[in-house]
């Protein structure tokens, strides 16, 4: 799978770009685009903003294993080889 990720929204942003080109390119994947709400923001930090969006760390990370539980597996058995 692919993953985008932009502080912008999502529709005919730069994921949209990505994933136009790919299937150009006749690649097919699962993708999974990350960006701001198509919507009006209210006034607020830049920070609290994205973390309202999900657009966080914690957001992030919760959004790809949502997506790929399968990444969490993965990523422990990295951790314990890794001692």
């Amino acid at each position: 799978g692919f993953a985008t990720l932009e502080d912008n929204v999502v529709a005919g942003g730069a994921g949209s770009g990505v994933a136009e080109l790919l299937s150009a390119e006749g690649v097919v994947m699962p993708i999974l685009h990350l960006g701001l709400p198509d919507a009006f923001q209210h006034h607020a930090s830049r920070e609290d903003l994205l973390a309202e969006a999900g657009l966080d760390a914690a957001g992030i990370r919760a959004a790809l294993l949502a997506r790929w539980p399968q990444l969490a597996a993965a990523h422990a058995a990295v951790a314990q080889a890794a001692g």
